[in-house]
């Protein structure tokens, strides 16, 4: 019977977002963007995003609304990532269970997962559900939970240092580094291996493949 679990990162690993959140942003507050790169901005929050650009706090709900307006209206099935659909669609065939964790409000990434056209509702936790968000375990203590599955169990796919920290603080042992063409500045040092493709998880194609036979 199988056991495992599998937890995804959303931005950077559903859908290749980072550089349309950064267009978002160019657009809307083009006088606090001028001197950082996407790459400073990757894995953080939206509202450590918006600290970081030096927007006050008093403005911040105002300019969420804003910015998540905008980037639904961009966001499309073609930022999805090379083979993501297909590999979601096998874990359903296959029964392995899964979910999402992400640093970013709710509704962002109810738009992100809808590129995915899947079936059903999926396993949640934004970066609403928790207090503290990733680089802290939080999320991925609360997304164990909700899957009922044990860390020595379950596989993680992140693209950021970030996140692979929130991971492997939860206990998490195959926490794997997806990168992009933005990941120069990830090291990736943590990660349990560094793929390039969805198909270099061996331990889980090894697993569905035998649901399979």
């Amino acid at each position: 019977m199988n056991t495992l679990t599998v937890i995804f990162d959303i931005d950077g690993v559903v859908v290749d977002s980072e550089q349309l959140h950064f267009d978002v942003l160019k657009d809307l507050l083009p006088q606090h963007t001028d001197e950082v790169s996407v790459r400073d901005l990757i894995g953080l929050s939206l509202e450590e995003t918006l600290l970081c650009l030096g927007i006050d706090v008093e403005r911040h709900e105002e300019i969420e609304f804003k910015i998540v307006s905008a980037y639904k209206a961009m966001l499309g099935p073609q930022y999805l990532r090379p083979g993501i659909r297909k590999f979601i669609q096998g874990l359903i065939e296959n029964h392995v269970p899964f979910g999402f964790v992400s640093t970013a409000p709710r509704e962002i990434c109810l738009a992100n997962l809808a590129t995915l056209e899947l079936p059903f509702k999926q396993l949640l936790i934004s970066g609403d559900d928790t207090e503290r968000t990733k680089p802290y375990p939080d999320p991925y203590f609360a997304m164990l939970q909700c899957l009922g599955s044990h860390p020595d169990e379950t596989i993680v796919i992140e693209d950021t240092d970030l996140g692979i920290e929130a991971a492997t603080g939860a206990g998490i042992k195959h926490v794997y580094g997806w990168p992009h063409a933005l990941s120069d500045k990830e090291s990736y040092a943590s990660a349990f291996k560094v793929i390039h493709s969805l198909d270099e998880i061996y331990a889980l194609n090894a697993i569905l493949n035998s649901n399979l036979n």
